[in-house]
This record gives structure tokens, sequence and C-alpha cells, in this order.
């Protein structure tokens, strides 16, 4: 049976239905508390011919192997799903009281804020 493994908590979920819905909203299968996240951000959906992802509209995307997909795509074992992404930009620093410009700054990389992410196991 195909499962998510939660990769923050550890915690494996079985995928026991058709159909897995997954957001912020209570009444999800997966539910993620996370302003990321939207209500409904996406569903996994069981068939015969594979198990399929698909982004429902979400603000924050879904990636799939660290590529947002738009609509859905093919799972397979060991893909790395991400449930929303929002990628931070530096604030410059507060301008010096001798340079009304203020000083020039290199912008350091930040890591992205992530709802969620999963490792997708057959």
């Amino acid at each position: 049976m195909p499962t998510l493994l939660d990769q923050k908590t550890g915690e494996s979920r079985k995928l026991i239905r058709s159909v897995t819905l997954i957001g912020r909203a209570d009444y999800c299968d997966v539910c993620i508390p996370s302003p990321l996240v939207s209500r409904e951000h996406a569903r996994i959906v069981r068939k015969l011919t594979g198990t399929i992802l698909e982004d429902l509209g979400s603000t924050y995307g879904t990636r799939l192997n660290d590529v947002r997909i738009r609509r859905r795509a093919r799972l397979r074992d060991g893909d790395v799903i991400t449930i929303g992404v929002a990628r931070e930009e530096p604030s410059p620093p507060p301008p010096s009281d001798g340079d009304p410009i203020g000083p020039l700054f290199e912008a350091a990389a930040r890591e992205p804020a992530v709802g969620a992410t999963f490792l997708f196991q057959k």
C-alpha cells in the first residue's frame, strides 16, 4: 500500500483511500496547519494505471522533486512531495547615519519556508 513519510516528523501515513485530500482544513485526510497550505491544497489519486498527484490551484504551490506542478503528475517510488513553498526575500539593513543611501549589502540566501514535505513510497 502506498504511503507518505513526513520528512519533518517521521510519521508514516498509509494512503488507504482511492483519493487522499491534502490541505489546511480539518476535514482533509492529511491536515497541515500552516498558512502556506491552502484549505484544499492537493490530492493524491490512486488508479489502476498508477498514482497521481494533483495541485488544486493552491496559492503557494505543490512541488514534485522540487519542480512545481501546475495540474497533475504521476508519482513514483521515492518521489519527494513539497506542499506550500514561500521564498523569503532578505530585507536590507537600516541605513547608516552617515550615508543617506545606506550601505551596500549582499543578499544572503535563505531557506524557503515550507508547509510540509513527504516522501512517497509504493
